[in-house]
């Protein structure tokens, strides 16, 4: 009998916290954290997005978009503050590439690496030379645009 009470005052107990729980819920005001970054893009101008599209349209996960819309759009935002040639932004690049993607994209995507060269040469040309505040300019703009291409939903 003594065993019974003790049960039922345990079940009693956990009943009372529950029903205590539960307005505590509706009070504390709880707001899921997404687990990816949110990018904030403007939508470039046609030219850009058509420039763009063959490039992030090789791009078919939907993680890997978010990675390399995340890559694009932090050197948009830095390749203005370099003050590089050809070259150096070149090698920049893909050593911030092999860090960042850790071998996850590698050989994934045909085709890609030579779009990317294309949206920089099509600017630079391909002889080494300082960059111009003109051609950093306009490559921020084209990788932000490929940044905001690569985030809409298709």
């Amino acid at each position: 009998m003594e065993k019974f009470l003790k049960v039922r005052n345990l079940i009693a107990l956990v009943l009372i916290g529950i029903a205590l729980y539960k307005p505590l819920l509706s009070i504390i005001p709880i707001t899921p954290k997404p687990d990816i970054a949110i990018l904030n893009i403007d939508k470039p101008n046609e030219e850009i997005i058509e420039l763009v599209k063959p490039v992030s349209s090789l791009i078919t996960d939907p993680t890997d978009r978010a990675k390399v819309a995340i890559y694009s759009q932090e050197f948009a935002n830095r390749i203005k503050k370099y003050d590089t040639d050809l070259q150096q932004l070149n090698d920049v690049l893909v050593l911030a590439a092999t860090d960042f993607f850790q071998g996850s994209i590698k050989d994934k995507y045909e085709s890609f690496d030579e779009g990317l060269l294309s949206l920089i040469t099509g600017i630079t040309g391909d002889d080494n030379h300082k960059l111009t505040d003109e051609e950093k300019t306009k490559l921020s703009d084209r990788f932000m645009g490929l940044a905001w291409s690569l985030i809409q939903k298709n």
